[in-house]
């Protein structure tokens, strides 16, 4: 079954569990992955263009989980966590393929945008796939550096980074 532009506005995000979205995560997301895929990844930016592994954030932060579902079938999801003080990740962004192209992935970045923001944070980042990138860049993500390849899974990914906006 396909949505219509119309049928979106009945779509909202709710918040989740990582039990609720750890299946799409890995029968969707990254089948086949190797890692195990866990609540928080230990990757966090640092200007200009860095990833490094922070353990430290296990303890500091907390991540968030979100949902968007068509009647009780869950048709997209994203998360979020701070990985530092005032900069906050979107990860695991994922929307069914049937849904696709109609705007449930910026429903999700948005809500995802707005709890950076609830917590007190200046910037987003995320590493999308190369597929998913146009749909970071449609709600003002900036491409940073050059396609990591070999250096993560699912691959080729970017970093994509937005300030958050305080009006």
């Amino acid at each position: 079954m396909n949505t219509t532009d119309h049928d979106l506005q009945h779509f909202e995000c709710i918040l989740s569990s990582f039990e609720e979205i750890y299946p799409i995560w890995h029968d969707k997301l990254c089948p086949g992955r190797i890692s195990k895929i866990k609540p928080m990844s230990s990757l966090c930016w640092r200007l200009p263009n860095e990833i490094i592994k922070d353990n430290s954030i296990f303890e500091r932060y907390s991540p968030t989980f979100w949902v968007v579902k068509d009647n009780e079938k869950i048709i997209g999801v994203n998360s979020g966590f701070k990985t530092s003080d005032k900069v906050y990740r979107s990860r695991g962004l994922y929307v069914d393929l049937e849904y696709r192209k109609q705007g449930i992935s910026q429903i999700l970045l948005r809500q995802t945008i707005l709890q950076g923001k609830k917590e007190e944070c200046h910037w987003i980042w995320s590493m999308p796939r190369k597929t998913a990138l146009p749909v970071y860049q449609k709600i003002g993500f900036k491409k940073r550096g050059k396609w990591l390849n070999g250096e993560v899974e699912f691959e080729p990914r970017c970093l994509t980074t937005r300030q958050i906006i305080y009006k």
